[in-house]
């Protein structure tokens, strides 16, 4: 018989704050991005990003699928800057050559930025790099390192299970969607299509779904 496989360590443990880098590709969707930002604006999670992550925010939300002008997009970033302005890691472009040859070169940058926060942080507490592209960003490139990668999903299943108030937060957030609104349960159907499969039946248990 096969041994049983090791369950994995949850990322986030009752009455923590999580330290999170995000990705560019976890703020280019307007929901994903409006899960993880109130998040942070409550305090459940510390979310931070860098300058060249809001440069590729930028570039991609101003393509013709996204129908956002430059102006638009522009106000997006300045609301972002204004409401976490602890949020942006500088100094670490000296560090992207430690990737060399474990991370795509286009994304040297992201685990580059992941690494100077948490040499910027006190106490041993691990960063959480939240990404889609575990690919090219892959936990082997942070071998002795104080960063973990994983998928948005993973985390915000993981923040649900330490902290309940991850529902009433994001019950709180779908209240400010007007045009067009979005119910409960169209937020789990984009959870689940954001490959967030396991979150939104979590999120759903907790709002009282049961969910096929």
């Amino acid at each position: 018989m096969a041994a049983a496989k090791l369950q994995r360590a949850a990322l986030v443990a009752p009455g923590q704050v999580p330290l999170v880098y995000l990705d560019a590709n976890v703020l280019i969707p307007e929901y994903l991005r409006s899960v993880f930002l109130d998040l942070a604006h409550a305090g459940l999670i510390q979310a931070h990003w860098g300058k060249q992550v809001l440069v590729e925010v930028r570039r991609n939300l101003l393509k013709p699928k996204f129908g956002q002008s430059a102006a638009s997009v522009d106000k997006l970033l300045r609301l972002m800057a204004d409401a976490f302005p602890d949020a942006l890691v500088l100094g670490s472009e000296t560090l992207e050559a430690n990737f060399a040859g474990t991370t795509d070169p286009k994304d040297a940058h992201v685990a580059a930025g992941a690494l100077k926060l948490s040499q910027m942080i006190r106490g041993g507490q691990s960063v959480v790099l939240v990404t889609s592209n575990m690919k090219d960003l892959p936990q082997k490139a942070f071998a002795g390192t104080m960063v973990q990668v994983t998928r948005p999903g993973t985390l915000l299943h993981d923040l649900l299970a330490a902290d309940p108030n991850v529902a009433r937060v994001l019950i709180k957030m779908i209240g400010r969607f007007k045009a067009p609104p979005i119910s409960q349960e169209d937020l789990l159907d984009v959870l689940s299509a954001s490959n967030c499969n396991q979150f939104a039946t979590s999120l759903a248990a907790a709002w009282g779904f049961t969910r096929g």
